[in-house]
């Protein structure tokens, strides 16, 4: 996550959720793609202090691949693509957005949600930079969901290993079919 070049093309050119390697899951809501990053909550998952080291460090990453990054506002109230984009944010309990204009058509933003009692979300989201630049802004957007959760990334992992599971069954159950007809 932290390369030199850039988040991964897997990431900007996802269609569904899934793994971009064994330790990164994506998760696709429409033109938004959510990059989970660490998780703090309940006594486990990631302690605040490792969460704000690591989101440090992909500040440093994001300035490598685009530049400064800016603050966006979340208390702004705006009717175009960036205000439906925070909105949306707001609706997910971000409280803290950097965020970079990544290419002619894709922005980045590092979203932070702090929530009481050490709980809390660290992601990076792939969007339209529409959504991020105010140079590129557009007209609203409806249905941006930009929530997510621990549990979405625990489900993902589970389906994908339920799916190894059936594939290694299949595969088996053909081998011993082929073994019979031998």
């Amino acid at each position: 996550m932290r390369a030199e070049d850039g988040p991964p093309p897997a990431a900007i050119d996802a269609q569904t959720d899934g793994w971009l390697s064994k330790d990164n899951p994506v998760l696709v809501h429409g033109s938004l793609t959510i990059l989970p990053l660490a998780w703090a909550g309940d006594g486990s998952g990631a302690t605040p202090d490792e969460i704000a080291k690591f989101a440090s460090q992909m500040q440093a990453a994001g300035m490598q691949w685009a530049g400064n990054w800016r603050v966006l506002n979340l208390d702004e109230r705006r009717s175009d693509s960036i205000g439906s984009y925070t909105t949306a944010l707001r609706a997910a309990g971000a409280t803290e957005v950097d965020c970079w204009t990544y290419s002619e058509t894709v922005g980045i933003a590092l979203v932070l949600s702090e929530a009481d009692a050490g709980a809390g979300t660290l992601a990076l989201h792939i969007v339209p930079s529409g959504w991020v630049s105010d140079r590129r802004a557009g007209k609203p957007v409806r249905g941006i969901d930009a929530r997510w959760s621990w549990a979405d990334v625990v489900a993902l992992f589970a389906s994908t290993a339920e799916r190894e599971a059936e594939g290694a069954t299949a595969t088996l159950a053909g081998v011993r079919e082929e073994e019979q007809s031998s």
